[in-house]
């Protein structure tokens, strides 16, 4: 008897515990509505047509990187950098021309471009009779025009296309190596009266060492120095990233052909590379990340980075703790441009209010490229991205920290939302298929 006493009590209990829990939870939690940080790209709104991404050889000896590095810089497969534009040396001396044969011929095979640039014409032709320094004298600007088109021909008779051809490089400053000094008049004259005799290749012009304005503008104010100029080249040590609005006008590609950084360790006296943190060393490149979006908003259509194989560059060279014939952090992070901003998209428009995130987005074969730059030490969170007014359904994201290397992942659209995370100092890819 005790016993179901017992009992019933305790269903009783339950019983009516069952009843005030439904009477005090008749609504459900409620539940924290995400409202995202949305990144509106429109389409509609264009800028400039991307050429491509680059690096370059080994501009003297003959330790250049080998086929199997090159397909890894330039190749497209999915551990592939996807380089597209490889930069070349004219050596004065023509006798070096077999020597970058097969290199150049790789480059090809993963069709890209080619940038040749000279460091000095032949000695003969100069004022000092030297490959260091020294001018060269207009009465011998036919005999440089000459040779520029023995070189392009002598890389067509081996299957090669020269895509475009530099006449100097940095012709603004003096250095003890293979070099020679140009004056901007120097080089609006040559291009004026001679620029049109190359053949072979687009000219590109004046390379200066950090786009110097005035060289670029005495080429681009005289009407038949720019008329012999496709592309305005220039590097960016110490400056120079700037707009070439007179460039855009008359229809000039501007390319950025030269520049590295490797934390001052060519210097004399400076620090090793090997002393230097990993985070040190991921700091420096989002820096160079940094270089690379801002070209991209100043509308240039390329990007050319220094030595492709080299312990602070895409591929390691074997010195200073990297394994060669290995691709290096460095190459990974560079390659959320250059492997997925293809030659031929298009820029187009972004709108963030996040000042902090570097935001860049191009279209090309059916798809939406978003270049994402996080230098914060804090994640971003809750961010997502409509087309117009439309939000894509599914897209690949592909993210490289100081830990990681061009993770992939899919996101996929909830609650009307492509959620997604900027990881901390990271650079992200987001690619929709269109």
């Amino acid at each position: 008897m005790k016993n179901r006493f017992t009992k019933f009590i305790c269903f009783s209990l339950i019983f009516i515990n069952g009843l005030l829990a439904c009477n005090n939870n008749d609504e459900p939690a409620p539940v924290t509505k995400i409202t995202p940080k949305v990144i509106t790209l429109t389409p509609t709104t264009t800028y400039q047509t991307i050429s491509g991404f680059g690096a370059a050889n080994q501009m003297w000896g003959s330790q250049f990187p080998t086929n199997s590095e090159m397909k890894k810089a330039y190749g497209t497969d999915e551990t592939d950098l996807g380089l597209s534009i490889f930069r070349i040396r004219v050596g004065a001396n023509a006798n070096e021309w077999s020597l970058i044969t097969n290199v150049s011929k790789e480059a090809k095979k993963y069709n890209a471009k080619i940038l040749a640039s000279p460091w000095s014409p032949p000695a003969a032709l100069k004022s000092n009779a030297s490959d260091i320094g020294g001018h060269l004298p207009e009465a011998n600007y036919q005999a440089y025009v000459n040779h520029l088109n023995e070189f392009t021909a002598y890389m067509a008779n081996n299957n090669i296309t020269i895509d475009a051809i530099s006449i100097q490089n940095e012709p603004d400053i003096e250095v003890s190596y293979e070099s020679c000094d140009w004056t901007a008049d120097e080089m609006k004259k040559f291009l004026k009266n001679y620029g049109q005799l190359i053949q072979g290749a687009d000219v590109a012009a004046p390379e200066s060492f950090n786009f110097n304005q005035s060289f670029t503008n005495a080429i681009l104010t005289d009407d038949a120095a720019a008329a012999n100029v496709d592309i305005i080249a220039g590097h960016i040590y110490g400056g120079g990233l700037t707009t070439f609005p007179l460039a855009e006008q008359k229809g000039k590609e501007i390319w950025m052909t030269e520049y590295l950084m490797n934390l001052n360790t060519g210097q004399a006296g400076a620090p090793a590379w090997t002393t230097y943190t990993n985070d040190q060393i991921w700091n420096e490149t989002l820096g160079m990340l940094g270089t690379v979006h801002q070209s991209m908003m100043l509308n240039w259509n390329a990007y050319i980075w220094w030595y492709l194989k080299r312990y602070y560059s895409f591929i390691g060279d074997g010195t200073n703790g990297t394994v060669s014939g290995e691709i290096l952090k460095r190459g990974y992070a560079f390659s959320h441009f250059s492997k997925f901003v293809r030659p031929g998209y298009v820029r187009i428009k972004t709108e963030f209010q996040q000042s902090s995130v570097l935001i860049s987005a191009y279209q090309g074969d059916g798809k939406t490229v978003v270049v994402l730059i996080n230098p914060e030490t804090t994640p971003i969170n809750n961010l997502s991205i409509k087309i117009g007014s439309e939000t894509p359904a599914t897209a690949s994201r592909y993210v490289t920290t100081a830990t990681s290397d061009r993770v992939k992942t899919t996101l996929e659209k909830v609650d009307g939302n492509l959620l997604f995370a900027l990881e901390p100092k990271s650079v992200t890819t987001i690619v929709i298929e269109n």
